[in-house]
């Protein structure tokens, strides 16, 4: 602490002293240097008020009658900059005395009359002070919670932990008004696989003497406040080490879990206000890292998960492929057959709607239609001639036979009815069930247009391919019997950009081609 002349320790308290009485203003000043206050003086109303105006102090004693102004005028264009400064008023006559409702209005604290004798003054100081000291905890109290309130919207932007802890630091150093602060961040209080999570067993940012590796501090420092800091995590509160100057601010989650420390090395014990206020940012603070270590536990999940996931769409489509070659395998002449009902399924499908898992369903039944055909004996599937009743009899089981595979196999479970379905007619002639009209999956009724047209398009053992234009025909004819007139026309659409279609599914007449469509998943479908 700074000490006067006398040897009193400043007390912290400034105070300005306006008279235009030179012999009064040097004693009082005097007096005042020796109680321990920081005294400037003046003798002119006017240069006070300039130097009013370009410092703040905390206590103002004036006298009443001055000139070129007086006492009232001086503190009412005070009050027009400085509204926190406490005001004594003096007078050398009682009938000279402001009257109480200037004293009212200008918020004069104290009034007094002049004496030779301090008494009566100093104790007016002295309620000022008292008064002073309650006010600037309050003050305190208010900037430092505005000072948290701004800081609370950048603590909850989600910001990575290290950068999050950056910001901690520097608004601790703030808040304490140290330089020399760290925090210590404990993520795997939240993350038990911290490795998955890539993020280091301690998080640690310094400033001033605490500015260092977190490696250096467990070294150097933490030997010094680790029992401060046992205490204060075992205790669950805020500690101040008088030996070593040093505050602790535990970060406390729920549950009983420590998520770190804050740390500042300061002169002085901080008081009940200092306390707190550390405590409502401590709270903000565990909140915030809390949500950032959880964002990161996230992260690191879905990462798996999007492994998981892509181990599983790739065994889901290698599935497919293991059916659909095994269909191909059976029936040499239906090779391609498949991806190009699936083809002609996905477009169709796209031009009546913008449901990507409608969609991808299609393009999985147009895959998997005639895997049914796997039950089906190869004499009739490879017979070059009409087929008689009983054998198209055994034909016509293969949409159950596909219904039953693929419900042995849950990812499977929205194919199903599509497959058993795709031999329905739209009049209800169809097979294996009879079914009708809206009663046939919309899915079903696509892949029965693409499948017929694709059958129309193609040499089997017992005909030729038809002609595009005797297919188009085939289809227009079939419309409310077969079909389903609103999807045939929409199916007429889009085969009115046919030539282009024909070349991307040249690839299907080659010899064991593979299909194409592999990057489609189970969530696709589902």
């Amino acid at each position: 602490m700074r000490k006067n002349r006398a040897g009193k320790e400043k007390n912290g308290f400034k105070m300005f002293i306006l008279d235009d009485d030179r012999n009064i203003l040097e004693a009082l000043g005097a007096n005042f240097r020796t109680k321990g206050y920081e005294v400037v003086t003046q003798e002119n109303p006017l240069e006070a008020l300039r130097q009013m105006e370009e410092e703040h102090y905390d206590i103002l004693i004036l006298d009443f009658i001055m000139t070129p102004v007086c006492g009232d005028e001086v503190v009412a264009r005070l009050r027009k900059f400085d509204q926190r400064i406490y005001v004594i008023m003096l007078t050398g006559h009682k009938e000279l005395a402001p009257p109480l409702n200037t004293i009212r209005e200008l918020e004069i604290q104290g009034y007094c009359e002049k004496s030779s004798r301090y008494d009566q003054l100093e104790l007016l100081v002295e309620s000022c002070v008292k008064c002073i000291r309650h006010i600037n905890t309050i003050y305190r109290y208010q900037d430092g919670l505005s000072s948290i309130l701004t800081a609370i919207p950048h603590l909850h932007q989600m910001l990575p932990v290290d950068e999050l802890c950056r910001q901690v630091l520097t608004e601790l150093k703030e808040l304490t008004r140290s330089q020399d602060c760290f925090v210590w961040v404990k993520p795997d209080s939240i993350l038990t696989d911290i490795d998955t999570a890539e993020l280091p067993a301690d998080i640690y940012r310094g400033a001033g003497k605490y500015e260092m590796s977190f490696f250096e501090f467990e070294r150097e420092n933490y030997p010094e406040v680790v029992g401060v800091i046992r205490q204060s995590l075992n205790e669950r509160r805020i500690i101040f080490q008088d030996e070593k100057h040093v505050l602790l601010v535990p970060l406390l989650g729920k549950n009983e879990m420590i998520l770190g420390v804050l740390g500042a090395e300061m002169e002085e014990r901080p008081d009940i206000t200092m306390e707190a206020l550390l405590s409502v940012y401590a709270e903000q603070v565990t909140t915030a890292l809390r949500n950032a270590l959880l964002k990161i536990l996230l992260n690191a999940n879905n990462v798996r998960l999007s492994s998981m996931n892509k181990r599983l769409r790739d065994s889901f489509m290698q599935t497919v492929e293991a059916l659909r070659l095994l269909v191909d395998a059976k029936d040499l002449y239906t090779r391609g057959h498949s991806d190009r009902v699936s083809f002609y399924g996905v477009e169709l499908a796209k031009k009546v709607s913008d449901d990507k898992v409608f969609i991808n369903r299609v393009r999985i039944a147009g895959l998997l239609h005639d895997v049914g055909k796997i039950g089906v004996s190869d004499a009739i599937l490879s017979k070059p001639d009409r087929l008689t009743e009983n054998e198209f009899a055994e034909i016509k089981k293969h949409p159950g036979i596909g219904a039953n595979i693929l419900a042995c196999m849950d990812m499977f479970n929205a194919i199903g009815d599509i497959v058993c379905a795709h031999h329905e007619r739209f009049d209800g002639t169809g097979y294996p069930k009879k079914r009708m009209g809206e009663g046939i999956p919309k899915e079903a009724r696509i892949i029965s247009i693409a499948d017929a047209f694709d059958a129309m398009m193609s040499d089997r053992h017992y005909r030729k391919r038809l002609s595009f234009d005797q297919a188009v025909v085939q289809l227009r004819t079939g419309k409310g019997s077969q079909f389903d007139p609103c999807l045939v026309d929409a199916f007429l659409e889009v085969l009115e950009d046919y030539d282009t279609i024909c070349g991307e599914l040249q690839w299907t007449y080659e010899e064991n081609n593979k299909g194409r469509y592999a990057d489609y998943g189970t969530e696709d479908i589902i």
